[in-house]
């Protein structure tokens, strides 16, 4: 039976990042993932300044920036044409990356390092969770193998999260997501920006992967489903033609790849871990991808798992008691870099306060830009101040 210190589930940008730096530790990982790559995800595909640097400590900004499209902030926009926009501080840039792109370099890097044994188009089966001091077992293309640790990268709806018991409960109205990517010609603009166009019953997200094309992803309440069933096209560019101004460009652009559909999103674990188990990614607790900090966050917690399997390794405890500063960590870089999604998150559900909110972030840009500079993980979540709240909630 082969042995690994860690078995990671999921070749995403959480379980790569992560099996990246466990191996530049020493450490020995089987990567796997039941995907061939590159593959297509709904995705919002913005990555913000945090996880840039993320990508820059693990040596793989310069190529994906081949591959992908800077911006410079966010764009909120009402259907009255009010917007509300603001950069990110010191001139830094987020990256919009095609999701397919983005896994590919990652998994191309984890296929390159002598200590990550990857195995894709292999699903994980026949889980047996570390208990009683013994390791970890799973069944990988017909193989047995063990590790000390096993790390759920495999997404919202993670099966290594159901058989551990943490899955939680789906919501009853629940948020789904349908994406799809759009060619056009360059927009004429100066700096480019991420765009939410908000509505009282959706939101569209438009992040630039490319000069010339367009991720969209269109958010809306289970309740709003029905009208997509069986005409996810249709329906996407009827709402993107009813948003006009960018969005109504692409509505009428070549749709490059297939229209998706995944929900639903946001779903939280009570905690992270348990005996010689970690979640990472959307299976340790996905946001609701209203303000694009999801891949950001995966990126950036990536590093803070890996510290603390690294202490688990020295102390030779992977204990459910030993891992839990994982889900307390994880969850001090939720409440920083996630503020700004959960406010607007907690606005959308009432249109007329968000609607309020992006007026009154209008008229306080400079509110604005400091709950940008948070949410890019630039600034700490201390720097915000009664006056910022108040520009939220009165504009002034």
């Amino acid at each position: 039976m082969a042995h690994y210190d860690a078995i990671i589930v999921g070749a995403g940008p959480a379980g790569a990042s992560l099996a990246l730096r466990l191996a530049r530790a020493g450490r020995t990982c089987l990567l796997a993932d039941g995907a061939h790559f590159p593959r297509d995800k709904v995705c919002g595909e913005g990555i913000m300044p945090a996880g840039v640097r993320v990508l820059e400590e693990l040596g793989l900004r310069a190529a994906l920036s081949e591959h992908g499209e800077p911006f410079c902030g966010i764009r909120y926009r009402l259907p009255d044409g009010t917007r509300a926009e603001a950069d990110f501080p010191n001139g830094a840039t987020g990256l919009g990356v095609w999701r397919r792109a983005l896994d590919e370099r990652l998994v191309r890097a984890a296929s390159r390092e002598p200590n990550i044994d990857l195995r894709l188009g292999s699903w994980v089966r026949d889980l047996r969770l570390a208990a009683d001091g013994a390791p970890a077992e799973v069944s990988v293309g017909g193989e047995r193998v063990r590790a000390p640790v096993l790390v759920g990268a495999d997404g919202g709806r993670s099966a290594v999260r159901r058989a551990a018991g943490l899955a939680p409960p789906l919501p009853r109205d629940g948020r789904f997501g349908v994406g799809a990517h759009f060619r056009h010609a360059p927009f004429a603009e100066g700096r480019t920006r991420v765009e939410v166009f908000v509505h009282a019953d959706h939101e569209i997200y438009t992040t630039p992967v490319a000069p010339d094309l367009t991720c969209v992803a269109l958010l809306v309440r289970r309740r709003h489903l029905d009208a997509f069933r069986g005409r996810l096209e249709e329906e996407l560019r009827a709402r993107l033609r009813a948003a006009g101004e960018r969005c109504g460009v692409l509505a009428d652009s070549l749709r490059v790849g297939p229209v998706r559909a995944l929900g639903p999103l946001g779903l939280q674990p009570a905690r992270a871990h348990a005996d010689g188990l970690l979640l990472v990614g959307d299976a340790a607790g996905a946001l609701d991808p209203i303000t694009g900090e999801g891949l950001s966050l995966a990126l950036v917690t990536s590093g803070i798992a890996a510290e603390v399997l690294v202490d688990a390794y020295a102390a030779g405890d992977f204990s459910a008691r030993k891992l839990s500063h994982w889900t307390r960590r994880r969850a001090k870089e939720v409440r920083a870099l996630a503020g700004l999604t959960r406010v607007v998150l907690s606005l959308s559900e009432r249109p007329r306060l968000a609607a309020r909110a992006v007026r009154n972030l209008a008229r306080s840009p400079r509110t604005f830009e400091r709950l940008l500079g948070v949410a890019a993980g630039m600034n700490p979540i201390g720097s915000l101040g009664l006056r910022d709240g108040l520009g939220l909630l009165l504009g002034v």
